[in-house]
Formats: structure tokens, sequence, C-alpha cells
């Protein structure tokens, strides 16, 4: 027993969802892991040189990269740039902020002593077979073939588009897929597509993962000073996935633009669509602390009792010390101080969260969100406004 705990205890401080697999491997020959750290700022840059640049150079040869109309010049496709130069690396630069704070978390189980002794050996293998999955070849294999597929209904459907664009330019009265459409859905579209699924098959195992761990027999303290029964810390996982927040509501954010900017439409005709897309980002993300809820439920319903049953009782002896008439003859090891530190605790226990999400963290998380729509609303400004503003602050 002692050494399972000792080897979950080492396992915990590698538990790395994004730190191994194929691709980790092929990134370990490529240069962008030294010495197991992985070199994000290169990797999310090396994005950028395999799917947009080569998109520049040959769409600058064939003449569509600032071609006729908005849709068959790829400069002017905000949708298309906003997903390679900045979706695609944020994405990539998010992997180590997200395995830094879930082995932070993960960490916490044991620190904590929220895992009783019993279950050790049970998180130990629960962490195991979690990082078998994430690094799993056949699931890396399963996504590249998913990202294809993606691709490749994408393709079918701009075939169907009536206008010309740049990845498939009218020639000769028909549509054909031009050097930098074959680049487009061979690599680029791809890599995004490969990128974003490896996010949520992460984000899929770490449901998974709680709703495993919230089964097992969890020491809980209803009067925890975190005021979520000593699970607190599962809060700090929201701050994890926020780089894929920001990564995932760029890209709609640059599809939108395109509708804004050519198309004359108003932002706010779409906030609604906004609005839905935010509450489903907080689902994904903080959706699996849910798994909680009972056993937190449970641990506030007993302690509400048991604390209040022991809050009548240290009362009464009080009373009987200082306030009865005949006044008991021997000591009592108990004062009004006392009876007020147990005042604070059952008021911890009513006031416990069976949520262990805090404000703060989720209001975090949507801002990071909604960041890339921000340019989308100065869209509702006049330029001429703009241009006036700009000048009363130089001046």
């Amino acid at each position: 027993m002692k050494q399972d705990v000792s080897n979950s205890a080492s396992f915990s401080a590698d538990f790395s969802l994004f730190g191994g697999g194929p691709l980790f491997q092929l990134q370990q020959q490529l240069r962008l892991v030294r010495e197991g750290q992985r070199r994000q700022g290169l990797a999310a840059f090396s994005t950028i040189l395999v799917a947009w640049v080569p998109l520049a150079i040959l769409t600058a040869a064939e003449g569509l990269a600032l071609g006729s109309t908005h849709f068959g010049s790829f400069l002017l496709d905000f949708e298309v740039n906003v997903r390679l130069l900045i979706g695609v690396p944020a994405l990539v630069l998010a992997e180590t902020l997200c395995t830094d704070q879930l082995r932070t978390v993960i960490q916490q189980f044991r620190r904590a002593e929220v895992i009783a002794t019993e279950d050790e050996s049970s998180f130990h293998r629960l962490l195991d077979d979690t990082l078998h999955l994430a690094h799993s070849a056949r699931a890396e294999a399963m996504l590249v073939g998913l990202a294809y597929l993606h691709s490749a209904l994408v393709f079918w459907y701009i075939l169907d588009f009536p206008e010309a664009t740049w990845r498939l330019p009218v020639r000769d009265g028909r549509h054909v897929l031009s050097f930098s459409g074959g680049w487009y859905f061979l690599v680029s579209f791809p890599l995004y597509s490969l990128v974003l699924l490896r996010w949520l098959w992460r984000i899929a195992l770490w449901w998974r993962l709680l709703w495993n761990i919230s089964k097992f027999e969890l020491r809980l303290s209803a009067a925890h000073r975190d005021g979520a029964g000593g699970l607190g810390f599962l809060s700090e996982s929201l701050s994890a996935f926020t780089g894929f927040a920001f990564g995932a509501t760029v890209v709609t954010a640059g599809g939108l633009a395109d509708l804004i900017i050519y198309e004359g439409h108003s932002p706010l005709l779409y906030k609604w669509q906004v609005i839905g897309l935010m509450a489903l980002m907080v689902l994904v993300i903080a959706g699996p602390l849910v798994f909680f809820m009972r056993r937190l439920y449970e641990t506030k319903e007993t302690a509400l009792f048991q604390y209040g049953a022991l809050a009548s009782r240290h009362t009464r002896q009080v009373e009987r010390k200082w306030l009865s008439a005949d006044p008991m003859d021997q000591e009592l090891g108990i004062d009004f101080r006392a009876v007020a530190h147990l005042g604070s605790s059952v008021a911890a226990v009513r006031n416990m969260s069976i949520l262990p999400v805090y404000k703060d963290d989720v209001l975090k998380l949507l801002l990071v969100s909604l960041l890339p729509f921000v340019p989308l609303l100065a869209t509702l400004i006049p330029m001429d406004e703009v241009l006036s503003l700009l000048l009363k602050v130089i001046v």
C-alpha cells in the first residue's frame, strides 16, 4: 500500500494530458521539445509557417491574394486569417497553461488529503488510465482521420458556393481547385481541426476523470474555509481552459467579421448567438464540477444536523454555567468565546456551496471568451467619431 501511495504521488506530479503520444514524439524529433519541456512559442510559430505562410505565397503567385472580390481574396478573408494566425497558435500555446494548471489541481487531491488512503491505489490507476487514453496512438490516428473528414465536408460545402473564392476560383466557366486551395484543404484546415479535436478529446477525458474521482469516498469538511467542503481548488481548473476558450471563440469572431464588414450586418444581430456560445463554453469547461454536487450536498446536510446538535449542547452547558439560578458546581471547559467560534463554524456550514466553482473564475473565463468580439463592437462607432476621438487624444 505504501508503494502504491508513493507511486501515486510521483505520478500525479507528472500528470500531463498533452505531454505524450505520437504528435508529442514528432515534436521531439522536430526539436520543439527540449529536455522534456515543450517550446510552445516555437511550436505556435511553426503552425503559422506550415498553415499560413504557404497560403500567402501560393495566393500571391496565383493572383488570389487580393482578388476582385473579398470572396476571391485570401488576405481579405477574416475567418481564415484569424483562424490560422491567431486561433491555432493560441490553442497550441494554451496547452502548456492547461497542463500546469491541471497538474496542480490533481496534486491538490493528495496534498489536501481529499482522497482516502484506501482509494490511493485506485486514484493512481485512474490517472494512469487517463494518460494512457490521452497519449494513445490509436486515439491520435482517429483524430487525424476526423480532421481530414472535417476538411472534406468543408470542401464539399464550398464546392456548392455560387461565388468564386480564392480556394475555388472560376476558370472556363467552372470552379477549379487552386494550388492554395489544395494546400488549405490538405494541410492548413486539417491542422486547425486536429488541434481543436485534440483539445475536445482531452476535455472529454477531464470530464471522465472527474466523474470517476467523484465516486471515491472523499474526505470532505462542510466547515472548510474554502466554502466548498474542501474542493474549492477544483475551481482553478477553469483557468486551465481559458486559452482554449479564447482560441475557440476567436475563430467564431473571425467568421462574424466577414459578415459584419462585407455584408454590412450589425454585430448586435448576433448577440444571442454569442450569448449561447458563452453559455456553451461555461458548460463545457465548468460542467464536470457538477459531478461533485451530490457528495457536497450530502456532506452539507449531514453537517447541518451534526453542528446544530453540537451547538445546542454547548449553548445549554454555557447557560447552565453562567445563567442558571443554580449554577453547576464543577468547572466547565467551555465559555462564550468557544460558542462564538462554534457559531462561525455553523455559519460556514450553512453558507457552504454544493458547486465547487467561484464566481470570479467564471467571470474570468467569460471575459477571456468575450475578448475576440470586442473589436466587432467597434464597428458600431462611426469612423468620423473614432478619428475625432483620436485627434483629441493626440492633440
